[in-house]
């Protein structure tokens, strides 16, 4: 092989490693520009919300809950269409049965039926991100 060509080839080898580490180091560099991506999610929409009831207040009908992972407590406010339900294992949850499936059994009840310390889930007509108070309940459930 002439000198020539292998200068020619060592020169092509070079310049494709080289194009190869800088394609990295730009990747890289803009990896740690934007961050893992945590800082930069957004919260766009919250429909639902699991909590935990503190306190219920029959008379003016509403609920005081502390949703998951959060200090500060939530008004949930109850209209005549929210619709409250009491799920309710079918079995004995210290003997379950053998069978590997199951349906909740839903109950429907009244906001008395409310007591603090309850699991809750609700679900929301319109978004309630951010709020501190509510009253677009579809429906709230008490978990099992």
């Amino acid at each position: 092989m002439p000198k020539n060509q292998i200068i020619i080839l060592v020169v092509i080898v070079v310049l494709i490693f080289g194009g190869i580490i800088g394609w990295a180091l730009m990747q890289k560099s803009k990896i740690s520009e934007e961050g893992t991506g945590q800082e930069q999610t957004e919260i766009k929409e919250v429909l639902s919300l699991s909590a935990i009831v503190s306190s219920a207040d029959a008379d003016n009908n509403f609920l005081m809950v502390k949703p998951a992972g959060q200090e500060q407590e939530v008004k949930v406010i109850i209209s005549e269409t929210t619709r409250l339900i009491r799920l309710e294992f079918p079995f004995d949850p210290n003997n379950p049965p053998k069978e590997g499936t199951f349906t909740p059994e839903q109950t429907e009840i009244e906001i008395s039926g409310f007591k603090a310390g309850d699991n809750i889930f609700i679900k929301v007509k319109e978004d309630i991100a951010g709020k501190t108070e509510f009253d677009s309940v579809d429906f709230i459930q008490i978990l099992p």
